[in-house]
């Protein structure tokens, strides 16, 4: 028996076949332009990578651990030059800024993990005058945003640690042979370091020998919450980092 199928059906058989072929070839289309796109990404990748300067890293070097320091939350270091109004400005290396002793000079260092420290000598010192500490940090603060200070002077056993944010005190505690500046709640990492705020009007000569100790403690555990805070100096040394130099300048007298 010979069977006999409607024209109908060889039309849309064929229709069928070209839709399919139509589709192939879209699809087809869609692969290509997409591999050519990725191919002239990944050249422009590459010449990006050329045109720009090899990173140099290398460990910090030995570092003269300074006695106050600033941790300024931030990466534009242009912004701390300005806000603290540096003059006669130069480039320097970490060693170099970290060992400047002109009482007129500061060092801001590259940034590190969001942080950029100031050291040297011209920064205020609580026990000198604790006014004019307080008025700096605060001012730099309202500039800056999140400014902390800290003070540990072994020698004399004299400590403080101050964390401000848009020239507000959240935290501060200065001693210097007698509580200068106690201001704020005690944070969390001060109870968990176990560390010891006397009241104002206290002064050293009231104090047994189990609190000097704790005096003593004091001042070698302001270290330890700079690193809970922000940046401990004395972690750097050794730690592999971008070969960035510094800004060494004089700060205006106050």
């Amino acid at each position: 028996m010979v069977y006999s199928y409607p024209n109908s059906v060889f039309a849309t058989t064929s229709a069928v076949d070209w839709v399919a072929w139509i589709m192939l070839g879209l699809f087809l289309g869609i692969l290509l332009v997409g591999g050519i796109f990725w191919a002239l990404a990944r050249r422009e990748l590459r010449e990006t990578q050329m045109r720009m300067p090899e990173t140099s890293w290398q460990p910090l070097p030995e570092l003269n651990l300074p006695t106050q320091w600033l941790a300024v939350r931030s990466s534009n270091v242009a912004a701390v030059q300005q806000a603290l109004g540096l003059a006669n400005t130069q480039s320097c290396s970490w060693a170099e800024g970290f060992s400047v002793s002109d009482s007129q000079r500061l060092f801001i260092a590259p940034p590190m993990h969001g942080w950029i420290l100031v050291v040297g000598p011209a920064l205020p010192v609580p026990d000198n005058d604790i006014d004019q500490c307080f008025h700096f940090i605060t001012q730099l603060s309202q500039q800056l945003g999140h400014v902390q200070y800290f003070n540990s002077n072994r020698v004399l056993g004299h400590h403080a640690w101050v964390r401000t944010q848009t020239g507000r005190v959240e935290r501060a505690y200065a001693w210097a042979g007698e509580t200068l500046w106690n201001q704020g709640m005690l944070s969390e990492d001060e109870k968990s370091l176990d560390m010891i705020c006397h009241p104002y009007g206290e002064t050293i000569v009231e104090l047994d020998y189990r609190e000097l100790d704790r005096l003593t403690d004091n001042t070698e555990k302001v270290r330890h919450l700079a690193a809970r805070w922000s940046l401990d100096p004395a972690s750097l040394t050794g730690k592999t980092h971008t070969v960035e130099r510094g800004i060494s300048g004089e700060i205006a007298a106050a």
